[in-house]
């Protein structure tokens, strides 16, 4: 999709994780600018907390920390103060969410018109998506890279807290899952050069 609101919606879902309800009550108060803070830091640390009054919204109204890149939070930023800005103007009332509807108001009802969005970008992609799938890509991908790379923590305990899960069964899953998409490589490189051999 080009358009930016859209686009913050599929990234906060691929990128972070975040849940469908969380997505629609993304505070802008979480959004700043990462150049005026600590340099080195390659991710940062927002601190999702339904008690502190900025209108987050967390399954079972639990705080967590997520981690985004520093990079993504460049554009969350870019985004609040350039496009969300044009949004904002159309209605009379401060919202506290990042992302408002075309209306300039927030997404109600925990954010179940997303759906509607995700699912009409997904078709016109050619593909069934709704919400839910968008964090499930994030935690595959992250799964399956932290796993490739040389990390310290422990793939799944990373994982779980980011994504919020109570139990690490839960998260175990996106393991089984990573794990099955490997077989599959393997298995299609094997028949990849086996039918090379054969021809040749």
């Amino acid at each position: 999709t080009r358009n930016p609101h859209h686009q913050m919606i599929l990234r906060l879902g691929l990128q972070a994780g975040l849940r469908r309800e969380e997505i629609a009550t993304f505070p802008l108060a979480y959004v700043f600018n990462p150049d005026a803070t600590d340099r080195t830091e390659r991710n940062i640390c927002i601190h999702l907390d339904p008690q502190d009054g900025h209108g987050i919204r967390t399954k079972g109204s639990k705080p967590r920390d997520i981690y985004v890149t520093r990079s993504f939070l460049k554009d969350l930023y870019f985004y609040s103060v350039h496009q969300r800005g044009e949004l904002s103007q159309l209605s009379t009332e401060n919202h506290k969410s990042l992302i408002l509807n075309r209306d300039g108001m927030p997404y109600a009802d925990n954010g179940k018109r997303l759906h509607r969005v995700v699912s009409t970008i997904g078709a016109e992609a050619g593909i069934k998506v709704f919400p839910h799938m968008l964090r499930h890509t994030y935690a595959t991908h992250t799964l399956n890279a932290m796993q490739q790379g040389k990390s310290t923590i422990n793939p799944l305990i990373y994982l779980q807290r980011q994504l919020g899960h109570e139990s690490i069964k839960t998260t175990v899953i996106y393991l089984h899952l990573v794990n099955s998409i490997a077989d599959d490589a393997v298995l299609a490189y094997d028949e990849e050069i086996n039918s090379w051999m054969h021809e040749g």
